[in-house]
């Protein structure tokens, strides 16, 4: 992924407006490991515990969508990967601050996709995910 491709360009042109909920800030491919990186930074107002924990559902979504704009990536933004299934692991809190997810396409089928992401703050692993994504035709 040397460059922005058009259909990245136009993605994150247009990008859905849950990834500035998120905190969406950047990505990037590694083509030597096969792996998609994607840096949030989740805001205070996603939090609960007086502000210093964010929630579950939101690390949730960081990581879904990291696999999910794998897929897309991977075929050029020409097919909806909708989750028909997502396993999440939370192994420690995640606090409102910078956010590294690190996914990789685990076998890729002409209709299913299997995928695998990993969470990272301060270098430590918070928390990581499966999922099952069916490729679709995108709904213009």
């Amino acid at each position: 992924m040397q460059g922005l491709s058009p259909s990245m360009e136009a993605f994150l042109a247009e990008k859905p407006e849950f990834l500035a909920l998120l905190g969406f800030k950047n990505y990037w491919f590694e083509g030597l490991s096969q792996t998609y990186f994607c840096t949030f930074e989740p805001s205070i107002a996603l939090t609960h515990s007086n502000g210093t924990i964010v929630q579950g559902g939101f690390i949730a979504g960081m990581l879904d969508s990291a696999m999910a704009q794998y897929v897309l990536h991977a075929h050029d933004f020409k097919v909806n990967p909708l989750t028909l299934n997502l396993d999440i692991t939370y192994l420690m809190p995640c606090r409102p601050s910078p956010v590294e997810a690190r996914a990789r396409v685990l076998k890729m089928g002409k209709s299913i996709v299997f995928t695998t992401a990993e969470l990272f703050q301060n270098d430590k692993l918070i928390a990581t995910a499966t999922a099952t994504n069916k490729l679709t035709d995108i709904i213009k």
